[in-house]
């Protein structure tokens, strides 16, 4: 009877374990889907993922590079820099000459680089052809009213001569390479009496004017409107 107990007890016990076992087995090894999106205990921080490198956008015209430096783009000349680096070759080459060993060395790495530097300035692409900056235009002679002193013997020589013809052979002779003002030009006409011969004056020196918004002046030489018409329509001309 004692025994009967016994057993009854035993399976008792082991079918309240086998009720209470999964739960809690399911209790102690929660889910491993749950546990990956379980957040993070209160006052750590979120893992953040790691940042891909941002590389600018390229065409497809050659194979994408990611630069690996910056700096400044600038203009030199491709000649200019070729003669500076042949100089310092020859100046390497002189030293390498009368160098130790120790120092040979150095000369032919120091050579090595500038040929680097040599060949990378000859296969740079061509950004701009600088032209040279065209010479300034020569100045325009200075243009100038003929000197009081050479005035004064031109119209001195004028005065000796006695007849209109020859006083207008020395007008014509001394306008070359002269240039007169308006108040020139009317003592000239001063001294030919009639309206006709300051007409013929006009004529020869219009083109010699320099002066010319002074011109309205030398219509107060003519009496008449109709020489002082004849006036206008000679200095008027091109």
């Amino acid at each position: 009877m004692k025994s009967l107990a016994i057993a009854v007890a035993l399976l008792t016990a082991a079918t309240s374990f086998a009720q209470t076992s999964p739960q809690v087995e399911k209790q102690q090894a929660p889910d491993a889907t749950m546990e990956k999106f379980r957040p993070p205990p209160p006052g750590r921080p979120q893992p953040s993922q790691p940042s891909q490198p941002q590389y600018p956008p390229h065409n497809n015209s050659g194979p994408f590079v990611p630069p690996n430096s910056t700096g400044t783009l600038v203009v030199v000349s491709r000649e200019d820099l070729a003669q500076r680096l042949e100089r310092l070759e020859r100046l390497l080459e002189d030293i390498e000459d009368r160098a130790d060993r120790d120092s040979r060395n150095k000369v032919r790495k120091a050579q090595e680089t500038l040929e680097n530097v040599r060949r990378q300035v000859a296969d740079a692409p061509l950004l701009a052809t600088v032209m040279p900056r065209p010479p300034p235009p020569p100045p325009e002679p200075m243009v100038r009213p003929m000197a009081d002193g050479a005035f004064q013997r031109w119209y001195d020589a004028i005065a000796r001569e006695n007849f209109t013809d020859d006083k207008l052979r020395v007008l014509n002779t001394g306008l070359q390479n002269n240039y007169l003002l308006v108040s020139q030009v009317m003592r000239l006409m001063d001294r030919f009496s009639f309206n006709d011969d300051k007409i013929n004056v006009l004529r020869a020196v219009r083109s010699r004017i320099l002066d010319t918004e002074n011109n309205y002046q030398l219509y107060n030489a003519f009496t008449f409107s109709s020489d002082k018409k004849r006036a206008q329509e000679i200095l008027s001309q091109r």
